[in-house]
């Protein structure tokens, strides 16, 4: 059996203000096109398709004619819900498609499938879950630990329902303790809820994972488990990473082959340079297809450096200006004729000696917020 596991495609995703949904789309061609070289037998998608609950009808109808077209051939695609997706997908992407191929895996349980080779598949489905639906699970104090108790025991029923004469594979979308979230982040059991490998159904061929956007396998789990991670980079911390998808060649009675393949899509880089060799930066990066992140450092006056920056590098999508030196202020030099956003941002280089954008960003979100709930008389 040949199985290709990807997910969080997060169709529909914005970010630094620009719609990344058609990078997504290409990405998905690229892993369509795989499915037919490699002549894959079953898509599991471990959750995320979507990156809004409430997606574009244009979006629902392209993604639905992918999952029809993934379908085709007798091939089976059985997605689990991520914490981006909602219950009722299954219905949404329905007034589409009437693929039968296609099976959304919604709650926790075991499913058995019969591919076009005639073999069986036995997947151990573990969609998202929140911890606000467990409230009722013991108090504040104990609620974790009772979590994980029914968790537990919830993976040893789904490794009692696998049996030796099909391929086992779990789908969940989760995080899984040791692993990495983005290029450094780890996750632990204390500070969000990560199930330990361990737990893992030992009967599994395979443990296919979705959330973690990082394509990393895990070391210590007791059977092979993978995230495939996201299909883009999403942001700067997945600068360094590669997007893939894996192929996972399966026998019952054999340990499994993971093989990954890369998915090409738009590189991530980051710049640190002083503001006086913006030209020459400029130059060096006009051919990158890319978006750039950069650091500078203020050693010339300018009144709108970043205002600069993004128009000498126009896929400039981050800028964070640092001013080595404090220069020696006083409350006389401050123009309080300025608008709101204008004196913080003076008030922060007074009393930092630098401008971060995105905090004033914030500030500014907040201030609108406060003004529409003076005017509505809140």
């Amino acid at each position: 059996m040949r199985i290709l596991h990807t997910g969080d495609w997060h169709i529909g995703i914005s970010r630094w203000g620009i719609d990344r949904t058609e990078e997504v789309f290409r990405s998905i061609e690229f892993i369509v096109d795989v499915v037919e070289k490699e002549d894959i037998d079953v898509v599991l998608i471990a959750g995320d398709l979507f990156e809004h609950k409430m997606p574009k009808g244009d979006d629902l109808r392209r993604t639905s004619e992918i999952l029809q077209r993934l379908g085709e051939k007798d091939r089976n695609v059985i997605i689990v819900s991520g914490n981006h997706d909602w219950k009722e997908l299954e219905v949404s992407l329905g007034i589409f498609s009437s693929s039968s191929n296609v099976h959304f895996l919604t709650e926790l349980g075991t499913k058995s499938f019969r591919t076009r080779r005639g073999e069986i598949l036995c997947v151990g489905s573990f969609p998202y879950f929140w911890e606000r639906d467990f409230l009722h699970i013991g108090d504040d104090s104990s609620r974790k630990e009772k979590l994980g108790e029914f968790i537990h025991r919830y993976l040893e029923r789904i490794n009692q329902r696998f049996m030796p004469n099909s391929i086992n594979v779990l789908l969940a979308h989760i995080f899984v303790e040791g692993a990495l979230l983005g290029s450094a982040v780890k996750l632990s059991f204390s500070s969000n809820f990560a199930i330990p490998p361990s737990w893992f159904p030992n009967r599994a061929h395979y443990v296919a994972l979705g959330h973690a956007h990082k394509p990393q396998n895990i070391p210590s789990s007791p059977v092979p488990a993978y995230y495939c991670g996201s299909i883009i980079r999403i942001d700067f911390s997945e600068a360094d990473d590669k997007k893939c998808v894996n192929i996972i060649d399966a026998k019952p009675d054999r340990i499994v082959n993971v093989e990954r393949i890369e998915v090409p899509c738009k590189e991530l880089m980051e710049l640190e340079f002083k503001f006086s060799q913006l030209d020459s930066n400029a130059i060096m990066v006009r051919d990158f297809d890319g978006y750039i992140k950069a650091r500078i450092h203020m050693d010339t006056l300018e009144n709108n450096p970043i205002s600069k920056v993004k128009q000498l590098i126009p896929n400039c999508v981050e800028v964070e200006t640092v001013y080595n030196q404090n220069p020696r202020r006083d409350k006389s030099q401050i123009d309080l004729t300025l608008e709101p956003s204008k004196l913080f941002s003076q008030y922060l280089l007074l009393k930092e000696g630098n401008v971060d954008e995105e905090v004033v960003k914030i500030f500014e979100d907040l201030y609108r917020e406060a003004v529409l709930n003076e005017d509505s008389g809140h």
